[in-house]
């Protein structure tokens, strides 16, 4: 039986699938399986992985007859197939250095309580060229250097001081799952469209531990056609992570006072994005739903509504007149570290 079963669930991605598979076959660990899925792709991802299939008889492969409109679907199918102890689910868009797998079994394999540990990630744009390093965004997020280190952490205090704020889990492909603890966090949840992994691993963490190791092993493509860019056009991924509050306020104790912090942080990422959405009649619904939940924590819901309006206008007229590179480096000289700049 192999240690770990590699899942590489696959939709529409065949421009970087070579370097997605040839980056699991290079691994210095090599007590693997190797499972691909793909989900009904309109490109020519099947033919790709037909060809690595002929080459390599290890690797399984499934192919859906219908899309199942649900990477975490995907997950799902790849656990009930896998025999591996752990599972890593390697995005298939992404791609990693060799020796992921043998910096990460050894966080699982001495540590029993730990359900997830992951590896330090780069952000690369669509061609694989780094943009920065996620350590950037978790120092920016945490204001701590918690991450320029490697530890474990207790779950549940993970869940009350780091996810009720954000996902310090780039994504699934830096990650190593003990799959007793995915199966009994209820595995997947295929209703989410972005948040599903987030949310998973606050189930995990609920009941296990978490690892980190500081090197950077894996890397995080992030382009136009990832389901994260796509989710950003409602509101409905707002929806996801109130309901990741939800969890981790019922069942992790004494998280409240966070949790509702948490959501009056929320509520401004979600006044942020409404410019940026597409309206329709079940949008405005939606988003009529999170005005109810987010006045409860964010006071002037409506005032900053309208000065994110004014804002986002000031901010194209600045654009036109070639001047918004001045007010960005203005603005980050009177408020230093208050605004993202990487």
């Amino acid at each position: 039986m192999p240690q770990v079963s590699v899942i590489i669930p696959n939709y529409n991605h065949a421009d970087f699938l070579r370097q997605r598979i040839e980056s699991v076959l290079a691994q210095t660990f090599t007590d693997y399986e190797l499972i691909i899925l793909d989900d009904y792709s309109p490109d020519n991802s099947r033919e790709v992985i037909a060809e690595y299939a002929s080459k390599h008889p290890q690797i399984k492969t499934v192919f859906n007859e219908q899309n199942s409109g649900s990477p975490f679907a995907q997950w799902n199918k790849g656990c009930e197939l896998a025999k591996g102890e752990y599972l890593w689910f390697a995005e298939s868009d992404d791609f990693c250095e060799p020796k992921l797998l043998e910096t990460l079994v050894p966080l699982l394999n001495k540590n029993a309580n730990v359900g997830i540990a992951y590896a330090q990630t780069y952000l690369v744009d669509e061609k694989g060229a780094v943009k920065n390093s996620y350590l950037k965004n978790l120092d920016f997020i945490y204001k701590n250097d918690t991450w320029h280190t490697h530890f474990i952490k207790n779950g549940a205090e993970a869940c009350k001081e780091w996810l009720l704020f954000h996902n310090p889990i780039p994504n699934a492909s830096g990650a190593l799952i003990r799959k007793r603890n995915f199966v009994e966090a209820g595995m997947g949840d295929a209703s989410m469209k972005l948040n599903g992994d987030w949310f998973l691993y606050a189930k995990i963490l609920a009941e296990s531990d978490l690892a980190f190791s500081n090197e950077h092993l894996n890397y995080f493509r992030v382009h136009d056609r990832t389901q994260r860019q796509r989710a950003k056009v409602d509101g409905t991924v707002y929806l996801e992570i109130i309901r990741i509050n939800d969890f981790i306020r019922e069942h992790i104790k004494d998280s409240k006072t966070n949790a509702d912090l948490a959501l009056r942080k929320i509520a401004d990422w979600w006044i942020g994005s409404i410019p940026r959405q597409k309206w329709t009649v079940g949008n405005f619904q939606i988003n009529r739903q999170l005005y109810g939940v987010f006045k409860k924590y964010r006071g002037w819901v409506l005032f900053h509504i309208c000065y994110t309006y004014i804002l986002l206008t000031a901010r194209k007229v600045l654009y036109h007149l070639g001047l918004l590179k001045v007010a960005k480096t203005a603005r980050f000289k009177m408020f230093p570290g208050k605004y993202f700049t990487h």
